[in-house]
């Protein structure tokens, strides 16, 4: 058991360190082999693993929000072991490692919730967060004019991407979507604080997210701000956004590479194959799913190939990812926290960013696994935090 006042001490720092390593993304990636696997190991997931510590603490507060993911975490680890009849045990073990960082996240949620104990921190941590998007913007610019050329990652397992800003994600598709994240938190501080920085910041965040030519992206943001407009007032500022966005988008350069092509056709080919194995592996599992992560395994052991790649123990869609490793009751079970979580935040600046956060990952999830991205998952798990009309305290729910 751990001591009330140096928890209080932990609790207060880990976040902060979490969003140290945040910019720094895959540069800090290393890998270790266990029982013939490579494990890819993060040091801002060790920072977040430190969250289990805290949650059978009985000065730890668990927000009733918990209850929904825990539910889906009970699901998801079901699945795991069902698996066992099929699923090696050495792929079990990665397959463990993962659930068990999806569920370290979301205690990392619970952490951040018992550090706020003052509008203070939550303004802070806010603040924190679109620093944290602005450097990753920034070294993502840093990537752009000094190594345009990444084609040489792909005999390291990655897509090789060529005059795209990718940054230190290695993707401009998880790029795009923290910068989108960055917008709207910067968008809205605008809208509140009507400050002259908060519009520069937006417009810088705009361009950023343009040269990613990442179109899953694109779509996330025009859709959240599209939500924006019709059920809010500022129609005029908003429909100069996507009017902004769209200038930016046209006079975009357009080197000699496949990827700045907007019409290119050879990723929506590979997406629509992905798809199709998915839901073939659907097919085969559709109550308990193939188990959290052993998608990797199934497509390998259904469709042939090698499992190098990074995407191989995803899909192109976060949806269809849950429904074939955790089957029809956890997609249920996962579908049923989002009205959970819109119940749970509040109507201010937080929440509203939080919202348009959450509808741009959902829109973008459906074209790339973004929604268990570890730092996707760390990002909206503080502003979570932030945004939740619970305060925190040292009671625990019954």
């Amino acid at each position: 058991m751990v001591d009330a006042k140096r928890a209080s001490q932990v609790v207060k720092i880990l976040p902060f360190f979490y969003l140290i390593l945040f910019p720094l993304a895959q540069l800090l990636r290393s890998d270790l082999r266990l029982l013939g696997k490579n494990l890819v190991i993060h040091p801002s997931d060790i920072v977040v693993f430190f969250s289990f510590l805290f949650l059978s603490s009985s000065f730890f507060k668990i927000p009733k929000l918990f209850r929904s993911l825990s539910n889906f975490l009970v699901i998801a680890g079901f699945s795991l072991l069902f698996s066992i009849s099929f699923i090696p045990i050495n792929e079990l073990l990665v397959g463990f490692l993962y659930l068990a960082r999806i569920g370290a996240y979301f205690s990392f949620f619970v952490l951040v919730f018992n550090s706020i104990k003052k509008k203070s921190e939550k303004k802070n941590l806010f603040k924190l967060l679109i620093s944290v998007s602005f450097l990753s913007s920034f070294l993502g610019w840093i990537q752009y004019f000094l190594y345009p050329n990444l084609t040489f990652l792909k005999y390291s397992g990655w897509d090789d991407h060529l005059y795209r800003l990718t940054g230190t994600f290695l993707d401009p598709a998880f790029s795009g979507i923290i910068l989108v994240f960055g917008f709207w938190l910067s968008f809205y501080s605008y809208l509140f604080k009507r400050g002259k920085f908060f519009a520069f910041l937006s417009l810088f965040f705009l361009i950023s997210i343009a040269f990613t030519y990442s179109r899953a992206s694109y779509l996330a943001l025009i859709a959240s701000i599209f939500h924006l407009f019709v059920f809010k007032k500022r129609i005029k500022i908003l429909a100069l956004v996507p009017l902004i966005f769209i200038v930016i988008v046209l006079f975009l350069p357009r080197p000699s590479s496949e990827g700045v092509r907007l019409e290119r056709s050879r990723s929506v080919y590979s997406k629509v194959q992905n798809y199709k194995e998915t839901l073939q592996i659907i097919r085969q599992y559709p109550l308990f799913g193939v188990g959290f992560n052993n998608l990797c395994f199934v497509r390998m052991k259904t469709f042939g190939g090698e499992g190098a790649s990074h995407a191989c123990s995803g899909s192109d869609s976060s949806l269809l990812f849950v429904l074939a490793t955790t089957g029809i009751l956890g997609l249920i079970s996962f579908i049923n926290i989002l009205p959970v979580i819109v119940k749970n935040i509040s109507r201010g600046i937080y929440g509203q960013s939080f919202l348009s956060c959450l509808i741009a990952l959902l829109i973008h999830s459906l074209f790339v696994n973004s929604l268990f991205y570890p730092w996707v998952m760390g990002f909206m798990g503080i502003l979570l935090a932030i945004s939740s009309q619970e305060k925190s305290g040292s009671k625990r729910y019954p």
